[in-house]
């Protein structure tokens, strides 16, 4: 039966792992540095074709709300500056309280 060590701290600092050298390591990490991605940029789109159909409806679909939400108050703008402007024009009084 094996006794146990005295002193567990002293033995793991003397225990070292000596893995083999691997043959041809650093010609194999420079190939493998050096050759392009196996996959090419068609065959990217087709593997994600939902995930970037679904971004591209997203997209569309903020940026129209968000133009919507612009036009109508560009619209709203709009129709008070001409409410003003014809009021103006109709009632001397009205022009008189819109100017400082």
């Amino acid at each position: 039966m094996n006794t146990p060590p005295d002193n567990l701290s002293e033995v793991l600092r003397r225990w070292r792992v000596k893995p083999p050298a691997a043959p041809n390591f650093r010609h194999t990490v420079w190939q493998r540095i050096g050759s392009p991605a196996g996959v090419s940029w068609a065959a990217y789109l087709r593997v994600h074709t939902a995930a970037w159909s679904l971004a591209a409806v997203l997209a569309l679909g903020t940026a129209g709300y968000a133009g919507s939400v612009m036009a109508q108050a560009r619209v709203r703008a709009d129709r008070e500056a001409i409410v003003v402007t014809y009021l103006v024009d109709l009632d001397p009084r009205v022009q008189a309280l819109l100017k400082p």
